[in-house]
């Protein structure tokens, strides 16, 4: 096997987590979300608190895309290729989309022992996704399903917690529908790319993140808890991905509905036992 004896370059992912992990320890002192006026969705042109947590969230998900670029292109195709870093772009979405999400959870909870704790686990989520992300750049000759597989099920998990942490803060409206419609779009883009073993498909993707968005809303005025509201959004949007993998695989209709109506019924089940 081509890639079996490729190892993970441990020099520059141990820099690139380290400068992660320092900047995200920063999120700790700034105050807690709920003294920051969230109503106004421009509200950090007018409030120093929220401001400096916009630049501290851009900085972190340039660190992040800057770092796992940096990662990427030690593997031996890109060395010898010198691909152009926009190349490199879509394995990029979901290291940052890890770094976004956490950072933003951690942005909203109080500062206690939970904190530490979940800020330990997204550095390691990190370092886990963008590990995967560098032995799964070849699609086509990387023979681990586990890889695909997890990098799959970690997209979708990532949703959740912004989804979760989203509703739990809460977030308005107008605020809620472009996170969600970015979120959606992101992970239905690099899924639709592994379930497929290749070929971006941005069409179906926009089209996956404008229904998500509009799901959302209609969610949002449902009496649902944080957990309920964010369970039925990613199964929403992972049975979305499904469909439209099978729309593009020219599956029958009896084999394109098995597997979303699986995962909406297996969402509901989960769903009534956090009522």
């Amino acid at each position: 096997m081509e890639d079996k004896h490729i190892s993970l370059p441990y020099d520059r992912l141990s820099i690139v987590l380290a400068f992660i992990t320092l900047a995200m320890g920063f999120i700790y002192f700034i105050p807690a979300a709920g003294n920051v006026p969230t109503g106004n969705f421009f509200g950090f042109i007018l409030n120093l608190q929220l401001d400096v947590y916009t630049l501290l969230i851009a900085f972190l998900t340039l660190l992040a895309l800057a770092g796992t670029i940096w990662v990427l292109q030690a593997y031996p195709k890109t060395q010898g290729e010198k691909q152009a870093f926009w190349q490199l772009l879509p394995q990029c979405i979901l290291p940052v989309m890890s770094v976004f999400v956490f950072s933003f959870a951690l942005r909203g909870m109080e500062r206690n022992n939970v904190w530490w704790v979940v800020y330990a686990m997204g550095s390691v989520l990190f370092g886990i996704i963008l590990a995967a992300e560098f032995y799964a750049q070849e699609i086509n000759t990387v023979h681990h399903p586990l890889t695909t597989i997890g990098l799959i099920g970690l997209s979708h998990a990532l949703f959740l917690i912004l989804a979760v942490v989203a509703k739990t803060i809460p977030l308005r409206i107008y605020v809620i529908f472009p996170l969600v419609f970015l979120a959606s779009g992101f992970t239905a883009l690099r899924t639709i790319y592994l379930r497929l073993r290749g070929g971006w498909r941005v069409d179906y993707a926009l089209a996956i993140a404008l229904i998500s968005g509009q799901i959302a809303i209609g969610l949002h005025y449902f009496f649902l808890n944080p957990v309920q509201y964010g369970l039925l959004l990613t199964g929403a949007l992972y049975a979305l991905i499904s469909l439209a993998c099978g729309f593009i695989q020219r599956f029958t209709k009896s084999d394109l509905i098995i597997e979303p109506a699986l995962m909406l019924g297996l969402t509901l089940i989960i769903v009534f036992i956090f009522t």
